[in-house]
């Protein structure tokens, strides 16, 4: 009976420990019955096994026989675990106890006494549920990483093993270093209550606490006990641990309270982002957060202060708090919301005043009624600690500001409306860059207290801001015409003042930056694709021409195999001038490009393309550059592929003829799975420049790279690697010579790199 239930329930292979057959290859073995999983994870574990031909033979007449050789197997797998039945598994254990309580009266008539057994398995369980309940729920995990750089010739190395840019004089090991991060993740309540606990080790050499004298101290003599004046230049410690991140969170129902230290802050989610979490304005904190919901209410409040490990000058404190109340549907299908917002970023308790606080209230309104439509406007004030331009001299100042956000949605039409209004002393320093309309930062900039921007309308700053921006989508699906599926297009129109300081003019004072684009997108079929952008900008300057861009790309898929994708660009800037014997000259640039990608066979792919770029058009320092690119991908086998290319570029400088130059380069790549966990690659790239005039001296170059990575598992690898492996953009850079493009030295960097990490 016992052997009958058993193979008639069981899927698993024949010969679980030879490693033969699947439960797929059983066709007498049905699936429905309660013991289907024990009895297949036992047959995994060794336990059971089925027949030499391959099957269970579930109507097979039993014998007291073949049940006394099931049980003397299971009985000889408990014995290997050393007599002792806490050693096995939590599932070996659940699923002996469930089939011995099963057929306990056939077990019975074979004589086997089950009560011993199963005052066993109790014993075992009531040992793992003590031990549970007096070990802390604490989940242990992490990483490792080992990383060193062997410096072959100094003068050929210009990367450390992180990539970042660095000089050395000396060969040999000049990096190596050792890190490991421990996280600790205690829940004693479930998920009500978390606990987490990040810990840095560090190890780069023996030196710790030691004192570095600068080269007056060297002559005169080092004094071991000066620890502060000129001669120390610091205090070298090349190993050492300390506590990185931690936390304290509680999920209660009513409030949610979170305590922590070297962590991002959560920030505060309002209308114009016065308090983010955005880490590239904020800096790792520690703090107080509290957060909740109560009825229709909705409360924040933080208190933060910088994260001293960091060691930034911009050490200071910030308050935070804000109210969201919201109307109840039961009084309308349409969804208002109303709220507060208060943020206080304390720089010095010295200096009366020295502080920045916004204050806000801001109203939120959503429809369906017609469509989609959503407002919010935002009202604030703020008061700052900065230079007032009347005299020159520090005074807390305060200023206002407004902004409305309005979107409509009605099928397939889009429509926004942007408007922020700032007065020239209002500071919002909590606040990211990205809330604003401003454009980039340049390398200078110091945001937010002197942020320098690269091209906001050639405004300096953007204190005292007005920007208005209208924006339209429409997507036509297929309703426009019957050729083109998915068309769409956008358009945008944006215009910005400045409020003028009669203290602090500048040269956009009373003018206005504007800019319009429009954008169409269409797939004419299921393979051609079609975008057109266009855009129009006059910056902020009188007697302002503006510049017009135009870019149109086509992507076409000829067939399964061959893609091609095609470019043009046209730039006309009419504020940028050249003039030489009394003519003037605009600025025109125009690029074309086209490639060609395809799958000849299964086996090998080829690429091909060229561009044709043209900057000065038509004008006395005109140049070109004609760029011709072809590469193609062999696979010998599924694991091993080489990748060959070559690359002529023909570069023309009429103003500056010394310029002027022919470069071919040629690439090559193989790559190599040796197994599935290790693998390698070697790269090689070598390029040619000879300059047209005859005079300047040829630039010859090339760039050597290989590696070896050996993946231990998913979590696991080590790696082994020589020279430095440029980015994919910079593939062909190498015939890159101010020849048009930016100029980049890539050469081969003699060096060899060691890293081997872990995860757990």
């Amino acid at each position: 009976m016992l052997l009958l239930c058993l193979m008639t329930l069981t899927v698993a292979p024949a010969h679980a420990q030879n490693g033969g057959g699947t439960a797929a290859s059983f066709q007498d073995l049905p699936k429905d019955h309660w013991a289907y999983k024990d009895v297949d994870f036992l047959i995994r574990q060794g336990y059971m096994e089925g027949y030499p031909d391959g099957t269970f033979k579930g109507r097979k007449v039993t014998t007291r026989y073949d049940i006394a050789l099931i049980l003397a197997r299971i009985l000889r797998r408990m014995e290997d675990k050393k007599n002792a039945i806490d050693e096995a598994t939590e599932a070996e254990r659940a699923a002996l106890g469930r089939l011995t309580k099963e057929f306990k009266d056939e077990l019975g008539l074979l004589g086997v006494r089950v009560d011993t057994l199963e005052r066993r398995m109790g014993e075992a369980e009531s040992k793992i549920q003590n031990l549970q309940t007096s070990v802390p729920k604490v989940k242990v995990s992490g990483f490792y990483r080992g990383r060193g750089q062997f410096i072959i010739e100094p003068s050929t190395v210009t990367k450390d093993e992180a990539g970042y840019d660095a000089t050395f004089t000396d060969p040999g090991l000049r990096t190596f270093y050792q890190q490991i991060y421990l996280r600790f993740t205690g829940k004693p309540l479930d998920e009500k209550v978390e606990v987490f606990y990040e810990l840095l080790g560090y190890i780069s050499g023996s030196t710790w606490n030691k004192l570095i004298y600068n080269d007056m101290g060297k002559n005169f003599g080092a004094n071991p006990f000066d620890r502060i004046d000129d001669y120390v230049t610091k205090v070298q410690n090349d190993r050492y641990a300390q506590s990185n991140k931690m936390h304290f969170i509680s999920n209660a129902k009513s409030m949610k309270v979170r305590v922590f230290a070297g962590e991002s802050i959560t920030g505060i989610d309002d209308p114009l982002n016065t308090l983010t979490e955005d880490t590239n304005v904020v800096y790792p904190y520690q703090g107080l957060e509290l957060s909740g919901t109560d009825r229709d209410l909705t409360y924040q409040g933080a208190i933060y202060r910088t994260d001293l490990k960091f060691g930034s000058s911009d050490m200071h404190e910030m308050l935070a708090g804000r109210l969201l109340w919201k109307l109840p549907s039961k009084f309308s299908p349409d969804a208002l919301t109303i709220g507060t917002t208060y943020a206080e970023k304390i720089n010095s308790y010295k200096i009366r005043g020295d502080s920045n606080t916004v204050r806000g209230v801001d109203i939120s309104y959503t429809t369906e009624r017609a469509g989609k439509i959503q407002g919010t406007a935002q009202f604030l004030t703020s008061t700052d600690y900065h230079t007032d331009t009347r005299d020159g001299k520090q005074r807390n100042l305060g200023d206002e500001a407004t902004k409305f956000d309005i979107s409509i949605q009605n099928g397939g039409f889009t429509g926004t409306v942007k408007h922020y209004d700032m007065g020239k002393d209002f500071r919002a320093h909590m606040a990211p860059i990205w809330a604003y309309d401003i454009g980039g930062e340049d390398g200078s900039s110091d945001y937010p207290y002197n942020p320098v921007f690269k091209d906001n309308y050639k405004h300096e700053g953007f204190w005292g801001e007005k920007l208005t921006r209208f924006s339209a989508n429409y997507d036509f699906g297929n309703k426009l015409l019957s050729i083109a599926k998915n068309l769409s297009m956008e358009a945008s129109w944006l215009s910005k003042t400045w409020e003028v300081d009669p203290f602090a003019p500048q040269k956009t004072d009373g003018y206005s930056g504007r800019k319009f684009t429009y954008q169409l997108l269409s797939d004419f079929t299921d393979s051609t694709t079609l975008k057109w952008d266009f855009v129009q900008k006059f910056d902020a300057l009188p007697d302002e021409n503006g510049t017009i861009e135009n870019t149109l790309e086509l992507n076409l898929k000829l067939n399964d195999s061959v893609s091609t994708k095609g470019k043009i660009f046209v730039l006309t800037d009419h504020d940028e001038i050249d003039e030489k014997d009394g003519q003037r000259y605009k600025y025109n640039e125009r690029v074309g490009y086209f490639e060609v990608n395809s799958n000849i066979n299964p086996r090998v792919f080829a690429k091909g393309s060229v561009e044709h770029q043209v900057r000065w058009v038509n004008a006395p320092k005109e140049n070109l550059r004609i760029d011709y690119i072809g590469e193609a991908t062999y696979n010998f086998t599924p694991t091993t592929s080489l990748t060959g290319g070559i690359q002529h570029v023909d570069f023309e400088h009429r103003g500056e003829p010394g310029k002027s130059s022919l470069a071919n380069a040629i690439l090559a790549e193989l790559k190599k799975n040796f197994t599935n966990k290790f693998r390698g690659r070697a790269f090689y790239t070598r390029g040619v420049i000879d300059f047209k005039d005859g005079l300047t001296d040829t630039v010859d170059r090339e760039n050597i790279y290989g590696e070896l990575i050996y993946d231990i598992s998913k979590d696991a690898s080590i790696k082994f690697k020589f020279g430095y492996d440029y980015p994919d953009d910079w593939r062909w850079d190498i015939s890159s010579y101010d020849n048009g493009r930016d100029k980049k030295d890539i050469a081969t960097q003699k060096m060899l790199i060691f890293e081997a990490k872990t995860n757990f």
